[in-house]
């Protein structure tokens, strides 16, 4: 008996934890293009670029700043 609640115990805590996960995902209702380090047309060519705001290959990569700075993220 002992061992059929701690199965459901760890399977109640995997749905859980994977709602929580899916809920603070990246790039929920954002475009993660804006700064993914592979925003570019010669390194990226998934057809929703650059509009994005659900991608696999997403890499946080470095945002353009006016001028000629640049700030890691």
């Amino acid at each position: 008996m002992l061992h059929w609640i701690l199965v459901v115990v760890v399977l109640l805590a995997t749905v859980a934890l994977s709602v929580i996960a899916f809920k603070h995902r990246k790039g929920q209702g954002a475009y993660l293009c804006e700064d993914c380090r592979f925003n570019d047309p010669v390194k990226c060519l998934k057809e929703v670029r650059p509009y994005a705001s659900e991608c696999t290959s997403y890499r946080q990569g470095v945002v353009q700043l006016s001028g000629d700075e640049s700030k890691s993220v």
